[in-house]
């Protein structure tokens, strides 16, 4: 099921070069100063969904960043972090412009880099492996699998417990829209068919879950039973270690993943309950020194009819302590984006090296809900969210204010200490129509 695309030998790079933007320090400036510096424009076309992972990743000095086009072009775009130099690699021209349609980037141990990316509702996933390790400009012939099927998403995750060297999964949305998963034994060379993670009991029906892994021996996932549109959504929690799949404490759901069965969500541990005043969706999940997952999540508080609610969303965190879930409100997140889309919200992310920060975009103040206007318009802004208490209180910074533009869908990339913080700025109107850049601060130690 693996084929090579008539497009493969094709690849588009468009170059520029930055100024070097000195690295960032971590948030708390001085009386006075402002809290975090002006951010770097690293590709000013691009977008992401984002139940794809990773979409950014720190590896060798510089950040791989995945991206798709207003005009649908796959792209990443590799800033050198010591440098500012920045190149966009377009991987393929028009694929689909969707902002379902961005790729998953790994790092693979000999330092080539995997893409992986799809349409939305296509047949294929398309791939494509760096040439050289280390350099992510210049990359194979892409390849597809077929999954004769409609598939969705890439989020990809590296075991190197398993297998004789190691084994990549690949979940992706496809058969009857539930959450399956591809397997590759040779570093991407071929895939082959894994198994269902989850059954969202068919008739279009879909969980939507996220992903983490701790690059040895589990694969932890957070879920939804469907979508909110149509389902009061809870939360729940559970990981895949040794081919089977478990609850939060390690009881075995499903004794064996490299099949079509597969449990419903709510088999797995229940983080949050949902109900038609609190619809739960997810997005993201992380876990700490201990391997303890920790997530964050959007909960709508007024569902209605689909384009007449999602006029008052709240963001959600929560902690495994090893033997039970703490779980807390911890925010205003405001607004949807657009109608008929009443759970989008701005996003909710994860600082991957410390549980205690987050990054949230909102519309509203996190601690008031009072709306933010800029010239009497409504925008959104990035605030950064820190704990000391595990996630009971916080206190949020600014990053973003006064845009002139919204900014939207955050995400944390790190390799020890040294992380980015990445956004979309621009006009987002729905997943196929947007005029967005994508802008960045860097940081060489970790926020306190």
């Amino acid at each position: 099921m693996t084929s090579e695309s008539p497009f493969s030998s094709r690849v588009r790079k468009l170059r520029c070069t930055l100024a070097a933007l000195p690295l960032a320090a971590a948030a708390g400036a001085a009386a006075g100063e402002p809290a975090f510096p002006e951010p770097t424009v690293l590709n000013p076309d691009t977008s992401w969904c984002w139940f794809q992972d990773e979409r950014a990743v720190i590896d060798r000095g510089q950040l791989l960043l995945a991206g798709v086009s207003a005009e649908g072009d796959i792209t990443v775009t590799v800033h050198k972090i010591g440098t500012g130099e920045t190149e966009i690699v377009v991987l393929h021209e028009r694929l689909h412009a969707n902002d379902h349609a961005v790729p998953g980037l790994m790092a693979l141990p000999d330092g080539r880099y995997l893409a992986a990316y799809s349409r939305h509702n296509g047949p294929y996933t398309h791939w494509r492996l760096s040439r050289e390790p280390g350099n992510a400009t210049t990359w194979e012939p892409e390849r597809q699998f077929d999954h004769q099927a409609r598939t969705t998403y890439s989020n990809l995750y590296r075991l190197s417990d398993e297998g004789d060297s190691g084994r990549i999964y690949n979940f992706t949305r496809t058969r009857e829209w539930d959450p399956n998963f591809i397997v590759s034994e040779d570093d991407a060379a071929s895939w082959r068919y894994g198994g269902r993670l989850i059954d969202g009991g068919g008739s279009g029906q879909r969980p939507y879950p996220r992903y983490t892994g701790n690059g040895i021996n589990e694969i932890h996932f957070i879920t939804t039973e469907h979508h909110p549109r149509n389902y009061a959504n809870s939360i729940y929690h559970g990981f895949i270690r040794d081919g089977k799949a478990h609850q939060s404490d390690g009881t075995v759901v499903d004794d064996d993943i490299f099949r079509e069965g597969a449990p419903s969500a709510d088999a797995f541990t229940r983080v949050f309950a949902g109900d038609d005043d609190n619809v739960a969706w997810t997005s993201d999940i992380e876990l700490d020194a201990d391997g303890h997952p920790y997530i964050a999540y959007s909960v709508t508080k007024d569902r209605i009819a689909p384009g007449e609610g999602g006029m008052d969303h709240r963001y959600r965190y929560a902690r495994w302590d090893g033997e039970r879930w703490h779980d807390y409100e911890i925010a205003f997140a405001g607004t949807r984006l657009y109608p008929r889309e009443d759970h989008y919200t701005g996003l909710i992310t994860l600082h991957p090296e410390t549980p205690d920060v987050v990054f949230i975009s909102a519309d509203v103040y996190p601690e008031t809900g009072e709306r933010i206007e800029v010239d009497g318009k409504p925008r959104y802004e990035i605030f950064q969210g820190v704990t000391s208490d595990r996630g009971a209180t916080w206190r949020w910074t600014p990053v973003t204010t006064s845009s002139d533009k919204d900014n939207l869908r955050p995400i944390v990339a790190a390799e020890g200490d040294t992380w980015a913080l990445v956004w979309l700025h621009g006009e987002y109107r729905t997943y196929t129509d947007y005029n967005q850049e994508a802008r960045a601060l860097f940081f060489d130690s970790l926020p306190e």
